[in-house]
């Protein structure tokens, strides 16, 4: 089945786990992407004379690159090969990253995060498919669990590294010195990850055009949201993107509907369990995604914190994970999603509502510790609401569940990043001081104001949950 594997001068480790090293690493390094940018955009505002709807896209662009693609990218690894895809997807990021270090403007950054996403999305379309394939059905748990923990790892360490690299060598170091590890990560996959030779092309149909207007509808709401605050929501192109995702939206569903192998397939959205599992896991990651955005613009701009010191303080949000997803997880198992998914959710955004109701002369103990609340119930909801998900949907659908569990993820990250600097933007402007710089109007206010308009967008998710059917498992 495999042919060229070049283990054989290690082995005393078995390839499984120099395998799962490989995509441990590999994850590691993707997601820390979003919080080194997310922690450099206030400095990035600053060096261009930027605004945060505009700088938004640079992570905004970066999600919708990676998620539009990744269904096609699926087939074309079982074409031509997971190893060869992966190893590209490397490739391109690499790149990216060099160029983003040189960049010369912000739209010139958000081309090239946009081109370097494409290579991120190769990455994620097979790391899961790859440790599949490597491990035993009876580790395979084990496996994903060390490799959630290399994602919550990641997460955290990025606002912290970004952070100090900020205040040391600068924003573009953010970039540029990330390049050696990565070529580090491409000589590992071609040396240990063995090859495969795809499958044959014609036995899976692709879904091109499901995929082109799923992309599109997804640029225009985020394009409607973003420019709303910056230009004003009755503005013709607020009102054109509108429109257009109004049309998109009805197109792909009836060309899902006909399609032989859908991107999306619809017929999963009949179960209860499964459309409020993923309708919540939208709402939540808005409040995420939002929160993510918004935290370095409050801690630097607003309570006048370093950038190292700011990295510092959004790291509980994520490593706090580590303590609580176990228990949610648990939770779940011994009492159904339910209850520790609403739970989760309600600690998530009232934790969110006590920091948008800190004095800006709060204490940094205070900070923590609402920071940490907020985190511990994501922690809590991701795992209770993923086994949701997943536990409620026929064997064989359990590969489109995990794209629409990734695809829900990201899209609602991206709304929560857009409506965040939408707000932000629109209360800056109103607070503007004659004279003043930008980022000179970014107050504590500002940021309660826009973090309780994410928080208002992400409370139906509550009401979502609690309507949630019986559980009946997969079939």
């Amino acid at each position: 089945m495999f042919k060229g594997s070049r283990l054989n001068s290690t082995p005393r480790i078995p390839y499984k786990w120099s395998l799962m090293f490989v995509l441990g690493l590999g994850n590691l390094l993707a997601i820390m992407d979003g919080g080194m940018v997310a922690i450099s955009l206030p400095k990035i505002i600053e060096v261009f004379d930027s605004n945060a709807s505009t700088v938004a896209w640079i992570s905004l662009a970066y999600f919708v690159g990676t998620t539009s693609p990744l269904m096609t990218l699926g087939w074309l690894a079982d074409t031509v090969g997971r190893k060869r895809m992966y190893i590209l997807g490397i490739m391109i990021v690499t790149a990216g990253l060099a160029f983003s270090a040189v960049s010369q403007s912000v739209p010139q950054l958000i081309c090239v995060r946009l081109v370097s996403a494409i290579g991120s999305s190769m990455i994620l379309a097979n790391d899961n498919a790859l440790l599949t394939a490597g491990f035993p059905s009876q580790d395979r748990g084990k496996a994903q669990g060390i490799s959630n923990m290399a994602l919550g790892l990641g997460l955290g360490l990025g606002f912290l590294l970004g952070g100090v690299l900020i205040d040391t060598l600068g924003w573009r170091a953010l970039f540029w010195i990330r390049v050696p590890a990565w070529i580090i990560l491409a000589i590992l996959a071609w040396r240990i990850i063995q090859d495969d030779r795809g499958a044959d092309p014609t036995a899976i149909r692709l879904d091109a055009l499901g995929s082109i207007l799923l992309g599109a509808a997804t640029i225009t709401v985020l394009l409607a949201i973003n420019q709303a605050g910056k230009i004003g929501i009755v503005a013709p192109f607020p009102i054109a993107m509108i429109a257009a995702t109004v049309i998109l939206v009805p197109i792909l569903v009836m060309v899902e509907r006909k399609a032989s192998s859908p991107i999306i397939d619809l017929n999963l959205f009949k179960n209860q369990v499964f459309s409020s599992g993923m309708a919540s896991q939208l709402f939540m990651q808005i409040a995420q995604g939002g929160w993510n955005f918004l935290a370095p613009f409050y801690l630097i701009y607003g309570m006048g914190y370093s950038s190292s010191m700011a990295g510092l303080i959004i790291l509980p949000f994520h490593l706090i994970r580590l303590i609580f997803s176990p228990i949610g997880g648990v939770l779940a198992d011994r009492y159904g999603s339910q209850i520790p998914a609403a739970g989760g959710g309600i600690l998530l955004l009232g934790g969110l509502f006590l920091i948008s109701s800190l004095a800006s002369d709060a204490g940094l103990w205070l900070i923590v510790l609402t920071i940490s609340i907020a985190g511990s119930g994501l922690s809590i909801f991701l795992p209770a609401n993923n086994s949701s998900i997943m536990g409620n949907v026929p064997l064989r659908n359990l590969s489109s569940a995990s794209s629409f569990l990734a695809g829900s993820r990201a899209v609602g990250a991206s709304i929560g990043i857009a409506l965040a600097a939408a707000a932000y933007t629109f209360f800056s402007d109103r607070e503007r001081v004659d004279g003043a710089s930008y980022i000179e109007n970014g107050s504590t206010d500002t940021f309660e104001k826009a973090l309780l308009l994410v928080i208002f967008a992400s409370l139906i998710g509550i009401p979502v949950i609690l309507a949630r059917g019986k559980e009946q498992g997969q079939r």
